[in-house]
């Protein structure tokens, strides 16, 4: 591919029995010779869209299980690949070296050196394919992170793979020259993500302004879906493309906890109903709807959160009780 150029593949429109031997050729044009075989080929789909940069290459991977062998090795090529699961898990193996990773994590292999990576249905990724020259200078100790989980910061992970993603939609809006400066941004995360790997490396402002970012993104997130009953931090964390335990330390850098900012929200909303709809009305919304509306399982557990909250039950906010005992 020339730079600055922007293709997509999908085996939706391919004609039946070709759609998993049309797949392995693009995947082939995008990144290098591999051997893909489709856990079902005959109901096989997939879609790929892949942006080349001056540097690297950036590709949005979407697809039903597969296995991908990387059997052939040359010695005039080497390319590093950095994969960003954003939905499913993907399992990899190089180097006699075996493990699996999902949202918010990745994984780093080398395209000179036989690998193989698996995928379920639905899988989807990030891939940030880079010529090795380009970073070794900068990344000496790269040779020891191919094949391997737990790689990089787990801070900036999700951070890379939405930068890169959001380069796709700068093209082809914008000149030459702005996409290189993206292109050099995402080069020098991605080497500041595997030079921190231990986040307590990153200077405390960086820290800071990650975690402060990621606490926005999750509160706006919380705020949208807080009267789903089932919410839980893997729903978050999908969501984000940031993994669960990420989730959990990014509450707790801000002093609180999932559940806790889940409950205060569904409080204050079920609060606002119940302030909003007199008892004395002929068009009051029963207790019990707004309960469920707000996210509770069952009328009794509402009531009983929303005393410890507000120092009194439901029913005496509807009549107009004024002695608020909020608990933060």
């Amino acid at each position: 591919m020339q730079p600055l150029t922007k293709t997509l593949f999908t085996t939706r429109e391919a004609r039946q029995g070709r759609s998993a031997q049309l797949w392995c050729d693009y995947m082939q044009e995008v990144y290098f010779p591999l051997e893909c075989t489709p856990a079902d080929p005959a109901s096989f789909e997939g879609s790929l869209t892949a942006l080349q940069l001056h540097k690297i290459g950036i590709s949005k991977f979407s697809a039903n299980a597969v296995r991908t062998v990387r059997c052939h090795q040359s010695a005039d090529t080497e390319d590093v690949v950095f994969i960003f699961p954003t939905r499913g898990r993907e399992h990899f193996g190089q180097r006699g070296i075996e493990a699996d990773v999902g949202p918010g994590e990745m994984y780093i292999l080398n395209s000179s050196e036989g690998y193989w990576t698996q995928v379920g249905n639905e899988t989807q990724n990030v891939t940030i394919k880079v010529p090795a020259n380009f970073i070794r200078e900068r990344l000496p100790f790269l040779n020891d992170r191919y094949g391997r989980r737990d790689v990089a910061n787990a801070g900036l992970v999700p951070i890379v793979a939405q930068l890169a993603l959001q380069t796709f939609h700068m093209v082809p809006s914008l000149d030459a020259s702005v996409l290189k400066r993206t292109e050099d941004n995402i080069l020098d995360l991605m080497c500041l993500m595997l030079e921190t790997r231990d986040v307590h490396d990153i200077p405390e402002s960086t820290t800071a302004a990650v975690s402060d970012v990621t606490f926005q993104r999750l509160s706006a997130f919380l705020s949208y879906h807080f009267g789903d009953p089932d919410l839980a931090p893997e729903h978050a964390a999908n969501s984000l493309r940031v993994s669960p335990r990420y989730v959990h330390k990014v509450f707790q850098m801000h002093g609180t906890t999932f559940g806790r900012e889940l409950l205060r929200l569904r409080l204050r909303e079920a609060d606002r109903l119940l302030r909003s709809s007199s008892v004395h009305s002929s068009s009051a919304v029963p207790i019990a709807e707004i309960a469920y509306s707000c996210g509770f399982c069952s009328q009794s557990h509402f009531a009983v959160r929303y005393k410890e909250y507000y120092g009194m039950t439901p029913s005496e906010r509807r009549l107009g009780g004024s002695h608020l005992a909020k608990v933060d």
